[in-house]
């Protein structure tokens, strides 16, 4: 991954086994505080940022960098942008030594512990929450949006600033 990777970016992004990001990639979900949405659909944040900075960053829609992002354990290997491509497929081929059987156990072992902490429970409540609050902006608007505006005290998103780094000395 380079660049900005945002909200349905991050959904994408937590379907992967793993995650590469060049130094430079930044990651926010900006879907509370721009359209008045509860978080993405795939709601995999307490998993891949912890359940504070969940809060912290969609109540925010701060962003965070690559290197915070692999400390929190969701990006697997940080490169510099000019050798991801590269570092990747090395990184891709030291996996691909590992026997086929071995590394299917492995990746279902992790998921099966994943789920046993309640990951899929947890992601299809939070999809009922997610339609709730498209219902709710439907009600608010007279059915015409499934999600807040301007008129209803948010950003417009298309002029919205650009997103901040969350830092841990900045409020």
């Amino acid at each position: 991954m380079h660049g900005a990777v945002l909200s349905a970016g991050l959904m994408l992004a937590w379907c992967c086994d793993l995650i590469v990001a060049s130094e430079d990639t930044v990651f926010a979900d900006v879907v509370g505080t721009r359209l008045g949405m509860c978080g993405v659909e795939y709601f995999g944040h307490p998993w891949e940022f912890g359940p504070r900075k969940t809060k912290e960053l969609l109540l925010t829609g701060d962003c965070i960098g690559a290197d915070e992002a692999h400390a929190l354990g969701m990006v697997s290997k940080v490169f510099p942008a000019d050798e991801l491509a590269t570092s990747t497929i090395e990184f891709a081929r030291r996996i691909a030594k590992v026997p086929t059987m071995a590394a299917l156990l492995i990746k279902e072992s992790v998921n099966q512990t994943v789920d046993a902490m309640g990951f899929s429970a947890a992601l299809d409540g939070c999809f009922k929450i997610h339609q709730l609050n498209h219902a709710h902006w439907g009600e608010v608007t007279g059915g015409k949006l499934s999600y807040g505006t301007v008129e209803y005290g948010l950003e417009d998103w298309r002029a919205a600033p650009q997103i901040r780094p969350a830092i841990k000395q900045r409020p």
